[in-house]
């Protein structure tokens, strides 16, 4: 009698299990609220409240100007007060010609705490007729990411447009100073092939942004690349520079640059230059390292790079009439203090592993209803890995509440020519063939971008683009639809997304500990405008709050750190509110939203293999990820503290976790691994293939073919030379000569 397993789809696993979100899930105590937090009023990171601006610091009047009426900032903030002074108007030459490290938390400014200065020392030089972009790279600075290099180049693009004379003036005037536009940006970031970009230093480019293996690259094969007179080298986000390994690209970009000034130097004395003018080459380069941080690594950094270095930390409102040379300090005094924004409203929910995936829909909604008001409102969701967060995008996009829905979802790419579409290729200049946002029946109004670093440079770019555009359509309105960006750790440092109203950390760092989690919530809260952060966070995890809370507590040594210190604790919600109030309803009718919502999510993924694949790959690739945590934080991150057939759940998988496993495995690619056989059976076999060899003549031949190969292998290097025949890498003999031998071995 026919059964109804033959009724079934190709792509049903095996073993399904189809479990309730709401029963064996462990018990949690309700956070208790040990005091309501209060914000405090005056943020941390927000300009200096003074009357005076950036013209008390000694700014040059062209850029203040700029500043004030093109790019709407009329106050420093505490870092821009503390540095521009050190740069614009040095009070004696041994502080001129000093290195800076600059530090200070996430989202205070530091972008223009360089830029600034580089351009006021470059402006001047525009007096003189023989000043051209052909004289080279006078600034060079450095980004960890392509992202963040992307973005200083548009802020850089965006001050380099100012005007030349002040408002009113003209040229007949006898005080009028005339100054060239020779001053322009380049990006190096590998988005370009190198002949494009050999092509654009050989014409000039005096200010360059450039991440640290390319910039290098050019340092070592493009001859000309001229960079004899460079003037000024930035490291930002040196933290994160040396998480990613780029301690010894630095070293060799560094010795670079003093080759070529070195080059430059002999030319002129040499009477071989062919510049025309004077130039002051006893004016060194100087070094401005700015990280968040002062970790051992960025020290050790500081040390190799930097010459005699100051620091220069932001100061509190309260010392705002002390002396910058009071926050200017060498850098073996000075003291970490790391902490997020004081205006950041941090929160945590503790959520059983089943429930992850329906409580950050409910989540996202409850965020995105309370912002509704607020036209164009942000979230950013961080991951773990790339694969979770490909997941979790074709999730969201695909699938669709109730029995009918279509299997395809509403996918936005950049070649739409809908001009209905608010986020349309037209409005954001999408230019890529890939698929750029999502839309969701769950998110009404809202575009889901994703972003990590195995995506193609177009694509994060395009995806960028489009989460952090704020007007729509031709007319260039506010946009009114909310913006979500799934990605990992790539967009924790550095990028300056505007409107971030919040940041929901769905799986807690697994590498930076309580710094990558300051990076991460960073992202909101900028510039003194407000923001919540929220940490979802699993049964077995709970310890991560305190000790988070104490990492950031014991950074605050000072008693005048005391309204600091009551806002680094982290406010705790239940789960059950925050499914009430994403899915509303009655009592507890929020179970039965939720369940309908995990079944949608399960019905996208066994409805085609490719889905089911890719769940299963974003399941393998958060467990490989968990497993990464550092030692010292096993006791609250291990595999084993899982319960991983919960967790699949969260991956809207119905597979047994051995069955997923498995079939991951088959997915990868990789090996499948046999069963040994009996000690006994094994050497029955290696016997049988010994006996193989001998009758057939082959184990002896390949023997004596090996010896043969291995001779002219060191015949190849005899004398230091590398000896090559033919169009093959390797030395041996003919076809022919292994025939002999083997036929003769035959005979």
């Amino acid at each position: 009698m026919p059964t109804n397993d033959r009724l079934s789809g190709p792509h049903k696993p095996p073993t399904q299990i189809i479990s309730s979100l709401f029963t064996y899930n462990p018990k949690i105590a309700i956070p208790e609220h040990k005091s309501i937090l209060k914000v405090p009023s005056q943020p941390s990171n927000a300009p200096i409240a003074s009357s005076s601006g950036f013209s008390e610091l000694g700014l040059h009047p062209l850029l203040v100007a700029h500043l004030e009426s093109k790019m709407g900032v009329t106050k420093p903030t505490s870092i821009q007060r503390a540095a521009l002074p050190v740069f614009a108007s040095p009070p004696s030459e041994d502080m001129a010609e000093r290195d800076v490290f600059i530090q200070s938390q996430t989202g205070s400014g530091k972008t223009l705490s360089f830029l600034l200065p580089i351009i006021h020392d470059l402006l001047p030089l525009s007096t003189h007729s023989y000043i051209d972009r052909s004289i080279g790279t006078l600034a060079v600075i450095i980004a960890p990411t392509r992202e963040l290099a992307k973005q200083i180049s548009d802020v850089l693009e965006s001050l380099l447009t100012l005007k030349l004379r002040p408002d009113g003036e003209t040229d007949d005037a006898e005080s009028s100073t005339r100054y060239t536009r020779w001053l322009v940006s380049g990006l190096l970031s590998g988005g370009a092939t190198r002949t494009h970009e050999k092509a654009r230093l050989r014409k000039g480019i005096p200010i360059l942004v450039s991440t640290p293996g390319r910039l290098l690259d050019h340092l070592q094969s493009t001859s000309s690349f001229n960079v004899g007179k460079c003037r000024w080298l930035v490291l930002d986000e040196a933290d994160r520079l040396m998480e990613l390994g780029f301690e010894e690209t630095i070293k060799g970009i560094v010795q670079g640059l003093d080759g070529r000034r070195k080059l430059a130097v002999q030319a002129v004395k040499e009477g071989k230059s062919s510049e025309v003018g004077g130039w002051d080459w006893q004016c060194r380069r100087r070094t401005i390292l700015c990280s968040a941080t002062i970790r051992e690594d960025v020290q050790k950094l500081a040390g190799t790079t930097l010459v005699n270095p100051i620091m220069i930390k932001a100061f509190d409102t309260e010392k705002e009439q002390l002396s910058y040379q009071q926050s200017a300090s060498p850098l073996a005094s000075s003291s970490v203090n790391f902490t997020p924004p004081a205006q950041l409203a941090q929160k945590y929910v503790v959520v059983p592993l089943k429930l992850r995936v329906v409580a950050l829909v409910a989540l996202l909604r409850f965020i995105l209803a309370q912002n509704q008001a607020k036209k164009g409102s942000k979230i950013i969701v961080f991951l773990s890995c790339t694969d979770s967060v490909d997941f979790h995008w074709q999730l969201l996009g695909g699938s669709k509440i109730g029995d009918g829905e279509s299997e395809q979802g509403d996918f936005d790419t950049d070649d739409e020519k809908s001009s209905g579409s608010e986020h349309s290729s037209e409005d954001n200049g999408l230019e890529t063939g890939g698929k750029v946002s999502a839309q969701s029946p769950l998110l009404p109004d809202t575009h889901i971008y994703r972003l990590h670093g195995s995506l193609p440079m177009p694509t994060r770019l395009a995806s960028l683009r489009g989460f952090s555009s704020t007007t729509s359509g031709k007319g260039k309105q506010p946009s009114a639809s909310s913006s979500i960006l799934l990605c990992t750790s790539v967009a924790s440092r550095g990028l300056d997304l505007p409107l971030v109203r919040a940041v929901i950390q769905y799986d807690l760092p697994t590498e930076g500990g309580a710094t990558e989690y300051v990076h991460r919530v960073g992202r909101t809260a900028r510039a003194g405008k407000g923001g919540e952060a929220w940490s979802i966070v699993a049964p077995s995890e709970s310890e991560w709050v305190t000790w988070v809370e104490g990492k950031m507590r014991g950074d605050l040594v000072n008693a005048s750190d005391h309204d600091q210190k009551a806002n680094v604790s982290l406010e705790g919600t239940s789960v059950e509110t925050v499914l009430a109030k994403g899915f509303g309803g009655k009592g507890t009718e929020y179970e039965a939203r939720a369940t309908d919502v995990q079944l949608s999510f399960e019905r996208w993924v066994l409805r085609r293999k490719d889905h089911l694949e890719l769940a299963r790959r974003a399941f393998l690739s958060h467990m490989r990820a968990y497993s990464t945590h550092p030692t010292d934080e096993k006791h609250m991150f291990h595999v084993r503290n899982l319960h991983i057939g919960h967790l699949a759940k969260a991956f809207a998988l119905r597979e047994a976790p051995k069955t997923v496993t498995g079939s991951g495995k088959k997915g990868n690619h990789s090996k499948a691994v046999k069963p040994k056989p009996p000690r006994t059976a094994r050497k029955a076999s290696g016997q049988k293939l010994r006996d193989m060899d001998v009758s057939e003549g082959t184990g002896d031949a390949e023997r004596r073919m090996t010896k043969v190969v291995r001779a002219q292998g060191r015949m190849s290097k005899k004398e230091g030379k590398m000896l090559r025949s033919g169009t093959d890498e390797f030395q041996i003999a003919s076809g022919a000569s292994l025939e002999k031998l083997v036929h003769g071995h035959r005979s």
